[in-house]
Formats: C-alpha cells, structure tokens, sequence
C-alpha cells in the first residue's frame, strides 16, 4: 500500500501542473486582447501629444497610437500625426515611433521619450526630453536646408540641399528653439543676387548654433566645390521677418572658377595669384560690406 501511495502522489502532481500549464496560453490571450483591443490608447495617444505640445510650444495632432514592435525593440506607433511649430511651419509625420527611455530621470520628474520618426522636413532618432528642460537630443538626416529655422525668409540669400546632422536642441514653450546641430551636407546650391547663377557645393560641414537671442553662429563651416572652396564662421542676427538678417562674418576662400574670379574685385575681394582672399562680411545678407584681412591673421 505504501508503494502505490507513493506512486499515484507524482501522477496527482503532474496532473495540477498539467492543468496550471493549459490556463497560460488563455492567460497570456487574455492579456494581448487587454492590450490591442481594450486598453485606452486613444487617452494615451492624447497625452503624449498634449505633453510635446506643452514643452515645445508645437501643435501635435496624433490621430491613432496603438503598440508595436520594432527593430528598436517594443514601441508605441502612431499614424497620421501632424506637428506645427512657429520655427518650421507644418510637418507631416509618415511614422512615429515611441518608447520609454528606462533611466533615472523619471525619478526626477525628467521622463525621456525615445523617438523615431519619419517626416516631411527629415528623419529623426534621438531622445526627446520632456520635464522643466525639454529638449531633444538625436541624429536627423536628409534634412531639407530650405526648412531650417535660419531666418532668411527675407533674404535673397537661398540654401537647397540635404543634410545629416548630430542635433541638440533646447525646446521651449514659447516655441522657439536653441542649440546646436553638427551637420555635413553631401551637396548644397547657394543662390545670391551678386552671382551670375546658383554656386554648387560637392560638400559643406561644420556647426550651426541657434542662440537663446535667436541668432545663428556659425563655426568653423567648411565647402568644397568646383568652383570655390573654404570656410566662414560668424554669425547671423535676429531682426524682424520682414528684415534682411544682419551679419558678422569672416570668410577665408579659394576661387577656382575663373568667371567667379572676374567678379570678386567689383564685390570687393581682393585675390591673390592662387585666387585666394580672407574678407569679413558685415552689414547685411543682401547689403554686405567687404573688408579685406590679412590672409596671414589669425582665425
């Protein structure tokens, strides 16, 4: 009797365990329906906006958010989303892509977001900072230069082209932006009235910096192309849209084109035998003073 005793004692156990072990698949069922049918992500999708909203000082309109997984591990997708921002206007977002940043900054009251994001002005993979210092942190590439926030709307100044660019960039409710971005452009197209037609850039790279007093400095930028090459830094002021932005520039340049070397001295260059000249530019975009520089001063 107290060998079969011993017997039937596992046989009952495994059976429970047996019986345990079919309830996981309803279970796990039962969660996954609570997830993509029943939990509220509407509410949610309407959170997340109102919080970029709020530190941004951008109209985020987020139609539908639902979860997902990506190569980014698991995520909550959003369609159908619209940001407008008083720096660069109306953006269209084709995919949006949210996930949590697991970190201390929670504990702070500093929630991290990470984004990705696929947009009409670019792309976007980075960490959006929400909390009292909002800012967004990231890579953007194939970013069209004509959508910067650079102020040149009343310029005649014109930059086309795309770049890719390491951002850091303060957000601020007021919807204005600071920070910097290092970019490298693999082509760009400069236009200005002083030129006979659109000056083609192979590359151009370097820092451009949006000043909390809404000024961009530019440092140490560098371009090559067929028909110049070289660098400038300086900056460029913060007046009314209706104004040509101020400047503060050193340039330091190569002419290799030989019509563009006709021209440089009636804009005032001055050109050695190699084509080179060193010159700040002050005044205005489209009413620039030229004076010359030592070509042996220092940068």
């Amino acid at each position: 009797m107290r060998v079969s005793e011993v017997d039937e004692a596992p046989s009952g156990s495994n059976n429970r365990f047996l019986s345990r072990l079919s309830r996981l698949p309803i279970a796990l069922a039962l969660f996954l329906l609570f997830i993509g049918v029943l939990f509220p992500w509407d509410v949610v999708g309407r959170r997340v906006a109102w919080e970029i909203s709020r530190v941004s000082g951008a109209r985020v309109e987020v139609s539908e958010l639902s979860p997902g997984i990506s190569a980014r591990g698991p995520v909550l997708r959003a369609r159908d989303v619209t940001i407008q921002h008083p720096a660069v206007s109306r953006v269209q977002v084709e995919t949006l892509e949210i996930a949590p940043r697991f970190s201390s900054s929670w504990l702070s009251g500093e929630p991290t977001l990470r984004i990705f994001a696929v947009t009409s002005l670019g792309r976007a993979d980075g960490l959006l900072r929400l909390g009292t210092a909002p800012a967004y942190q990231g890579r953007v590439t194939e970013v069209d230069f004509a959508r910067l926030p650079l102020r040149l709307a009343a310029s005649a100044l014109s930059l086309r082209g795309q770049l890719d660019a390491d951002a850091n960039v303060a957000l601020d409710p007021q919807g204005t932006l600071s920070g910097s971005i290092d970019f490298r452009s693999p082509g760009l197209e400069i236009g200005m009235p002083l030129l006979p037609g659109p000056l083609i850039l192979d590359e151009a790279n370097g820092r451009l910096e949006i000043l909390e007093t809404g000024a961009t400095r530019i440092s140490d930028v560098r371009f090559e192309g067929q028909a110049i090459q070289g660098e400038v830094s300086g900056e460029i002021g913060l007046v009314h849209a209706s104004q040509s932005p101020p400047i503060d520039l050193v340039a330091d340049i190569t002419l290799l084109d030989p019509n563009l070397r006709r021209l440089a001295p009636g804009a005032g260059l001055r050109l050695d035998q190699k084509g080179h000249s060193r010159f700040a530019l002050r005044g205005t975009i489209d009413g620039p003073r030229v004076q010359p520089l030592p070509a042996t001063a220092a940068k």
